[in-house]
């Protein structure tokens, strides 16, 4: 046996959609509640695992992967979370994990559920799992039905591209242009007309000093988004391929596979919903399609070459 095997294991979730419940399922509460557990219960020598902002419906996640490991190498005697849906919501997956417990000898308690693997097999908990499962799907489903109807209404669903802002005081549908970044949204269509490659547009505005779309995006709003930070070839040809340029809102272009799955794949474009005028124009009509002509006819040429 492990030295460490006396450890007690606290883990803690927290994702965006249990926060739609307020303040119980925070990670400070998650962690006054199984502090207290513990003292009260008697366990000691603890160690904390926590995963924040992930899916229960992903089961790669550092806190989680990390926890396991630890568990693996028989330095965990229990693992203690708040509730079974904290785990995980996916009945295979946290089913998978509960053996990986009882195959390394380690006690399983979801405090909350009044589960403990030391008492015995708990049927119950079999049914909390599928019920856990049935509320991410529930939810995923609602949030599609809102963004497809906020789409059908002519209403943005994502934050403004590159070249755009919230008005102030305005909601997350009101756009306007952001004159800085616009300026260089015109300019990266006009040197491509003039015969400028995107590879050396990119480096043109990396040396020139000019902040790539998500560093200027937290620059301008302390939002810690992720993304790319600097300027790439991807990243220009993404601009010129921008339709929203032109004032159009093009919603419901992708999506993810399932609420399991959240690999993004591109919709068929008759189910794109295109919303005309949405936000004022910083490409003019015959300047986007004649980019988008050029960019055709290149694609052709680097097919054949």
């Amino acid at each position: 046996m492990s030295p460490n095997k006396r450890q007690t294991a606290h883990y803690l979730r927290l994702s965006k959609d249990d926060e739609r419940d307020g303040d119980s399922n925070s990670i400070i509460n998650q962690r006054n509640f199984l502090n207290k557990y513990s003292q009260q219960n008697g366990f000691k020598n603890i160690i904390e695992f926590v995963d924040d902002g992930v899916s229960g419906t992903v089961f790669r996640r550092p806190g989680l992967d990390a926890l396991i490991e630890e568990v693996k190498r028989g330095n965990i005697a229990t693992v203690i979370v708040k509730d079974q849906s904290r785990i995980g919501r996916d009945v295979l997956e946290v089913g998978l994990l509960k053996r990986t417990f009882e195959e390394n000898s380690v006690r399983f308690i979801a405090a909350a559920d009044n589960l403990d693997t030391s008492t015995g097999f708990d049927i119950m908990s079999v049914f909390r799992d599928v019920f856990n499962e049935y509320y991410v799907a529930d939810v995923s489903k609602k949030i599609r039905a809102v963004k497809r109807s906020n789409a059908l209404s002519g209403k943005a669903n994502n934050r403004p591209p590159y070249g755009y802002k919230i008005i102030e005081g305005g909601t997350h549908n009101d756009w306007e242009i952001d004159e800085y970044a616009a300026g260089i949204v015109r300019e990266i269509f006009k040197r491509f007309i003039a015969g400028e490659g995107s590879h050396s547009i990119s480096r043109h505005l990396h040396y020139s000093g000019h902040l790539p779309p998500i560093e200027y995006y937290r620059k301008r709003t302390g939002v810690p988004i992720k993304g790319d930070c600097t300027w790439s070839t991807h990243g220009v040809i993404r601009i010129l391929e921008g339709e929203f340029y032109t004032g159009v809102l093009v919603s419901q272009k992708q999506t993810t596979v399932s609420y399991k799955n959240h690999k993004t794949i591109i919709r068929p474009p008759e189910e794109w919903i295109i919303t005309q005028n949405h936000h004022p124009p910083i490409i003019d009509n015959e300047t986007f399609d004649l980019v988008k002509k050029l960019l055709l006819e290149g694609k052709k040429t680097h097919t054949k070459i």
